[in-house]
């Protein structure tokens, strides 16, 4: 298994919590079940407040790191940190493709025509022609109206 130097600021409050009783870590998978049980191994404090420990990691873990201040303290404070989250250079064309089609769709609601017909809002790409979305509207007791807009839902 890989080790990586993994590290969690808690403050200069929450400094010296070394030992079974102070700071330590788990890995959980991305929906929070546990995959290594909470250890305080290997921990050690580079500034106080500030813990460092050679982690090791599956070679395709992809999860979160959820560091705690143990019962050192009277009161526990939790840091988490994704990690691996896009596994492959396919996963990170489809999140950026996903992130350039919301720009996209944001960029032509602003700069694209709107007109508003038969109680309905109609909006256009950035061309002012193709027609990108619509909305049924509503006054403030339901009813459809273009005059006393209080709400609209998508058709």
């Amino acid at each position: 298994m890989p080790q990586k130097l993994l590290s969690v600021n808690f403050g200069k409050l929450k400094a010296d919590a070394l030992g079974p009783l102070g700071v330590g870590y788990q890995l959980l998978d991305r929906d929070g079940n546990e995959l290594a049980a909470r250890t305080t191994t290997g921990v050690y404090q580079t500034a106080p407040g500030i813990y460092a420990a050679m982690v090791s990691l599956f070679s395709n873990f992809v999860g979160h790191i959820l560091w705690d201040t143990g019962s050192y303290f009277t009161s526990v404070s939790y840091a988490s940190e994704h990690y691996n989250e896009i596994e492959s250079l396919d996963d990170l064309y489809n999140v950026v493709a996903e992130m350039d089609s919301r720009i996209q769709d944001i960029y032509h609601m602003q700069f694209g025509r709107w007109k508003i017909i038969n109680k309905q809002m109609i909006f256009y790409k950035a061309d002012n022609i193709t027609e990108i979305a619509r909305f049924d509207l509503f006054d403030d007791s339901g009813n459809p109206s273009a005059e006393a807009v209080f709400e609209r839902v998508k058709v």
